[in-house]
């Protein structure tokens, strides 16, 4: 999404011209009717009014262009041509007919270069340019755009020089150098204010509110849309205000301000439907439809998540469509039409395959630049080396007497050293025996040692065994203890509570109701408190029994994929059945090639939904921790590795501090309050993966930033 919208602004920078003035416009029409003369006036007239109409209305800009073409050719008048052509060009461009544009370009490029029109050589490279990003071609539309910047550089046109800059920083915006794109849309703001071009400006201003927001700098893009939007209302320009409020509401959703993101979202809207501007229309739809899901208005969500992937889908706006399907798939899980959100999740993830390879073509057309960068600047460096190569040339001839003298030195010190060296090894021989000697006797005592260290070490694994078993005991009876004093207590405080009423109860006339009544409402809460603590003490036996029973069930082939998204939405859906204010983003991440695995999926389940059950925990205390700033989240991942397959789950809750995940799968050990858990659920799931599955269950967590738990399951292809 972020890349499309960039393409966006970037196609309103570029045209930054093209709301001309109604008067402007009538004169210039008015000039061509009163000039029907076939002469060079006439081709000048009708290329001045094909730039003008270029935006709004691209069938009449080629209609004109193609006259002032034909009339130009008559009179081979060879500027006017190459201006016809570029208007055909724009007016094909416009038109979205973008395969026909490139010819046009090709031959007005020639034509300005033998004309050496460096401004018109300009306009159509910056053309050219552009005609490779929309294909998603980075390498040669970076190589045009600069191109185009450095021709327009050598000009004093003001307007050009800011218009071709402007594209520039629109490209490095897209390609992901937020740096080089933030320098050149400063540089095109002070060029704008040198000429007074106000809108120019106002529209830059959103582009760098754009660059800021997929930075994730949401502060200063909202300031950079905020000046934006004063500056459009200054210039009574409602649609260039409505762009930048419909980029305002979806800083304001990212940053969970949803009822100023829907405000924000409609007043643009309200515009935006009465303009040209339909993909800016398709994406405030999705920035309604996102804040309404987190709203948990699940109807209004899906009624815009609708329009803008019906309104995507017509004018190819692949990122909308991506976004507006991954959004109608959350709201139907959320309505709990499984099929529904089936349908639009595999769209969702159809979009994504496709423009994953957009991005990275992004990534590769900026790789490839640089390293065309690095490799001129190698070849100099070679070429100046070659120079310093040849001014040593001479050095070496001089050096190389000197050498041969040096190696007949040499030559006679080794021979020396080869002497000298076989008395040595004579003598060396003579010590290695005695040393082997040694050796042997040391070997005999090491063997002894590992004998003797071997029989330590399994005292040791024993006495281990011990403690721990010592420590698992002492476990079982501080969990069991907890309840069963509760369950005492309250007993013996019933049974005083019953002799108080019997005694009420014998007085006849003289009872008190009241007092009656309170010691029966007491009564009852004792034993709803003894139940609780029945139940609790119930709880802490049967997860003993899970624990220590080794399960028979059958492996079977399961989908994995499937079962993680099933268990995910039970305990995300049964927490919220508990709290209704609670909710939580869930992020799924699930490799289509895991296929299916051999498990036994009651077993697995029971792992993942206790990690899920986990996950959730830890992001709501988080939440009631940090308050509103705070947006839970929990992640489903999975993914194929050679001949395992990886299932993480991974939160944004507190983290687990390093000293407690080495217990963390120890029985009995928790770290939620007491009363609240058992401390069997991580040494449950884990005993299920190691000893029942073959398989790796560990735990990857950073304090204040979230945890990740992570199973490894062996599969064969």
């Amino acid at each position: 999404m972020p890349v499309r919208f960039v393409f966006i602004l970037l196609l309103f920078l570029s045209l930054s011209g093209l709301r001309a003035q109604d008067s402007v416009r009538t004169a210039l029409q008015a000039q061509l009717a009163r000039h029907p003369q076939p002469d060079t006036v006439r081709v000048n007239q009708l290329n001045e009014l094909a730039y003008v109409l270029r935006g709004d209305q691209p069938e009449q800009t080629r209609q004109l262009a193609q006259e002032a073409l034909t009339l130009s050719r008559k009179l081979r008048y060879p500027r006017g041509e190459a201006m016809a052509l570029y208007g055909m060009a724009v007016g094909y461009d416009t038109y979205a007919a973008h395969s026909q544009a490139l010819p046009y370009l090709e031959q007005a490029r020639k034509l300005f270069t033998q004309l050496n029109d460096r401004a018109g050589l300009a306009k159509v490279t910056s053309q050219i340019g552009w005609y490779y990003t929309q294909r998603g071609d980075y390498v040669p539309a970076l190589t045009y755009s600069l191109q185009a910047q450095q021709l327009a550089d050598k000009t004093s046109d003001l307007e050009l020089r800011a218009r071709t800059k402007a594209r520039l920083g629109g490209l490095y915006t897209m390609m992901g150098d937020f740096q080089q794109g933030l320098a050149a849309q400063s540089a095109t703001i002070q060029l704008y204010e040198r000429i007074n071009n106000q809108e120019g400006i106002c529209r830059v201003l959103n582009g760098l509110g754009e660059l800021h927001r997929l930075e994730g700098n949401f502060e200063r893009a909202s300031r950079y849309y905020a000046k934006s939007i004063r500056l459009a209302q200054e210039l009574n320009n409602p649609r260039l205000a409505a762009q930048a409020e419909s980029n305002l509401a979806a800083v304001y959703v990212a940053e969970g301000n949803y009822d100023e993101a829907l405000n924000m979202a409609y007043k643009a809207l309200t515009v935006l439907v009465n303009t040209q501007d339909t993909e800016v229309v398709a994406w405030t739809q999705t920035v309604l439809a996102r804040a309404y899901l987190k709203q948990n208005r699940i109807d209004d969500a899906l009624a815009y998540g609708i329009r803008a992937r019906m309104l995507s889908r017509k004018i190819g706006y692949r990122e909308v469509a991506r976004d507006a399907n991954g959004i109608l798939a959350e709201a139907y899980v959320a309505k709990r039409n499984f099929a529904n959100a089936y349908t639009y999740q595999q769209q969702y993830l159809a979009y994504m395959d496709t423009l994953t390879g957009r991005n990275t073509q992004r990534q590769l057309a900026l790789l490839q630049y640089n390293y065309g960068l690095a490799e001129k600047q190698t070849q100099i460096a070679l070429l100046k080396k070659d120079k310093a190569l040849q001014a040593e040339a001479t050095q070496r001839q001089r050096q190389l007497l000197v050498g041969a003298l040096i190696v007949m030195v040499l030559i006679l010190g080794l021979l020396f050293l080869l002497y000298r060296n076989n008395r040595q090894k004579q003598k060396a021989n003579t010590i290695l025996q005695q040393q082997k000697a040694e050796l042997q006797a040391q070997r005999d005592q090491t063997n002894q040692a590992l004998s003797e260290l071997k029989l330590t070490q399994n005292q040791l694994i024993q006495s281990e065994k011990m403690a721990s078993l010592g420590e698992l005991t002492a476990g079982i009876a501080h969990e069991i203890q907890n309840p069963l004093n509760f369950v005492n207590n309250f007993s013996e405080v019933s049974v005083e509570l019953v002799q108080e009423l019997n005694d009420e109860r014998e007085k006849g006339s003289d009872r008190n109701d009241a007092l009656e009544a309170e010691l029966m409402t007491d009564l009852s809460q004792n034993l709803h408190k003894i139940i609780h603590h029945g139940n609790r003490a119930s709880s802490i036996v049967r997860g003993m029994l899970e624990h220590s029973r080794t399960s028979n069930g059958q492996k079977q082939p399961t989908n994995l994929n499937v079962l993680s998204n099933e268990y995910l939405g039970l305990a995300y859906h049964g927490l919220r059945a508990k709290d209704k204010s609670f909710n939580a983003e869930l992020e799924k991440e699930l490799a289509p090639d895991v296929g299916l695995v051999s498990i036994n999926p009651q077993d697995i389940g029971r792992v993942l939904l206790n990690l899920f059950t986990n996950a959730f925990y830890a992001v709501q205390q988080r939440q009631k921790q940090t308050g509103a700033g705070y947006q839970p989240r929990v992640t489903l991942r999975t993914e194929r590795n050679n001949k395992e397959v990886i299932v993480r789950v991974t939160d944004n809750g507190q983290g687990i501090p390093e000293d407690l995940q080495q217990k963390i799968f120890q029985p009995f050990f928790t770290t939620k309050p007491s009363g609240q858990g058992t401390g069997l659920g991580l040494s449950l799931a884990y005993d299920i993966v190691t000893k029942g599955h073959g398989g790796i269950l560990s735990v990857e967590s950073r304090p204040e930033e979230g945890t990740t738990f992570v199973i490894r399951l062996p599969h064969s292809s």
